[in-house]
């Protein structure tokens, strides 16, 4: 039991830690005006595999070598990619109609979509916050999607410029967090959610669907034929 408990505390600190890195490169490291200089895309990726490697760390000290098997990535890669493709394709056709099969492919675009939103997104929310307060330590499902599915939803406030639709994006990401864990205990395979977020934040990018997180009625018919096709396998 005390185990538990003080598992339970380090995997919410790193998460904590984690999530609020940018202020210890801005203030420690770089100092706040070097940092607010630095190119968004070197930024953004060094807080992204620094995260990467603090939840590595910090999932070794704490299980040993059952590290992979912890975080959900030791089996089921194939899979994840095949799941993730098939179920995505709603999204990938409907918007190519949308945007007359006009889109944008280059490899920041599919960095964001497979390394920023999919691997690491997943692994730190699902794989890592959800998964070991979940599976290892035993919360019940609705306490421990409680705080991912928060802090996803204020990580996409970003996006909204009044608050209409800052609710809306909160409450949309936020459900969203929590139906992405479903899925991973549905599939019993977090290579499935990363590969799916993978290739709907690619769709989205690539068809350049200007609007938030929640978005529109159009662009969430296909969004959910998606999330439908993941539900019905």
């Amino acid at each position: 039991m005390k185990r538990k408990i003080l598992i339970s505390i380090v995997v919410i600190l790193t998460f904590l830690i984690a999530r609020y890195l940018k202020y210890f490169y801005g203030y420690v490291v770089f100092g706040e005006e070097e940092w607010n200089a630095l190119d968004d895309s070197y930024a953004t990726n060094l807080l992204v595999y620094s995260q990467i490697v603090l939840v590595f760390i910090v999932t070794s000290i704490l299980f040993r070598e059952k590290v992979f098997e912890v975080l959900g990535l030791h089996k089921g890669v194939l899979k994840g990619l095949a799941i993730g493709f098939i179920c995505s394709l709603p999204m990938f056709i409907g918007y190519a109609f949308l945007n007359g099969f006009e889109f944008k492919l280059d490899l920041s675009l599919i960095h964001r979509g497979f390394i920023q939103a999919g691997f690491f997104e997943e692994l730190l929310f699902r794989g890592f916050l959800f998964g070991i307060l979940f599976y290892v330590v035993g919360w019940g499902f609705i306490p421990a999607i409680l705080l991912p599915s928060i802090f996803f939803g204020l990580g996409h406030l970003y996006q909204a410029e009044n608050i209409s639709e800052a609710i809306n994006v909160f409450l949309f990401t936020g459900l969203g967090s929590a139906g992405f864990a479903w899925f991973y205990i549905a599939y019993k395979n977090l290579w499935v959610v990363i590969f799916l977020h993978a290739f709907m934040d690619l769709a989205w990018d690539m068809f350049q669907v200007e609007t938030t997180a929640a978005g529109n009625l159009t662009v969430n018919i296909f969004r959910f034929a998606t999330l439908g096709l993941m539900i019905f396998l």
